[in-house]
């Protein structure tokens, strides 16, 4: 009987499981397209576009849900220019179109609202594994995130506002902030799911199936980065 191993000239160990096929096979669906979707350039614009936007709608846009999907469904960097360039936009949009007053005081509140998007995008992005392996496992941690970043943002806002000595903000208020960030967040992670499936359905690939070498390699690399 042949062995099921063999070393090539450089002592490489060649195995059955290091083939390309047995790779694919440990892969599902959902880490392949997620990691995809995390380097997508379209992805990471759609969201700075859609956020910005939205400070046509609203005078404070929701961050904390735009961190939350952007921290969840990209790589940290693209997930870090993205909150903060959301940020940007509805601070100059602000300050030309809704004429804030320009003072140490507003100055101050948009720096505040800049490093607290930072900083929650920034924490999101500390994904778990379990988060990217599954649906569930992304819905999880989204929810989870989600919560601590608008504790750790809306509550250093508040904190501020008690330092400054400027206007409260009642049960209320904080409620609402709470329920405008929660649908953003749910309906743009709604899209990002339905983007992941429509890419599962047009890229089913299977070992026996996926014979281009070109994506071999795309998948091999990806469960590289994934493992």
């Amino acid at each position: 009987m042949k062995s099921l191993s063999q070393k090539t000239n450089n002592s490489t160990l060649i195995t059955p499981e290091s083939t390309p096929n047995c790779q694919l096979s440990r892969l599902n669906s959902w880490q392949i397209a997620g990691k995809v979707m995390s380097n997508s350039n379209w992805w990471q614009l759609s969201l700075i576009a859609v956020g910005s936007a939205s400070s046509i709608i609203y005078p404070h846009v929701p961050l904390v849900g735009f961190a939350a999907v952007a921290g969840n469904t990209l790589t940290r960097q693209k997930a870090l220019i993205s909150a903060i360039s959301i940020w940007f936009a509805n601070q100059l949009y602000g300050f030309t179109i809704r004429q804030y007053p320009q003072t140490v005081e507003s100055f101050t509140w948009g720096l505040v609202m800049g490093l607290g998007t930072l900083l929650v995008t920034w924490l999101v992005t500390l994904r778990p594994k379990f988060s990217r392996y599954s649906f569930w496992g992304y819905l999880t941690w989204l929810v989870v995130s989600f919560v601590g970043a608008y504790a750790i943002y809306q509550g250093s806002i508040v904190l501020i506002a008690q330092l400054m000595g400027g206007h409260g903000f009642s049960s209320t208020i904080l409620w609402g902030i709470f329920v405008k960030n929660v649908i953003w967040a749910a309906a743009l992670s709604g899209i990002y799911c339905c983007a992941l499936l429509r890419f599962t359905i047009a890229n089913k690939m299977s070992p026996n199936k996926l014979k281009n070498p070109a994506k071999l390699l795309l998948i091999i690399f990806v469960n590289k980065m994934i493992m």
